[in-house]
């Protein structure tokens, strides 16, 4: 799908529009969110083993 500058091309999430940035933001943020999370229980792991 050429762009709108003659000899540059696009496809895939760049060209869906309005709906495929949401979507991407909120995919972004909910593997941000994950992350967060799986860090936080190896802390804890790292924590609780250092008291047994």
């Amino acid at each position: 799908m050429e762009t709108n500058i003659k000899g540059i091309y696009a496809c895939g999430d760049c060209t869906g529009g309005l709906f495929q940035i949401a979507k991407a933001v909120y995919e972004g943020t909910k593997a941000g969110m994950e992350v967060i999370q799986y860090i936080r229980k190896e802390r804890n792991k790292e924590e609780e083993s250092k008291y047994e």
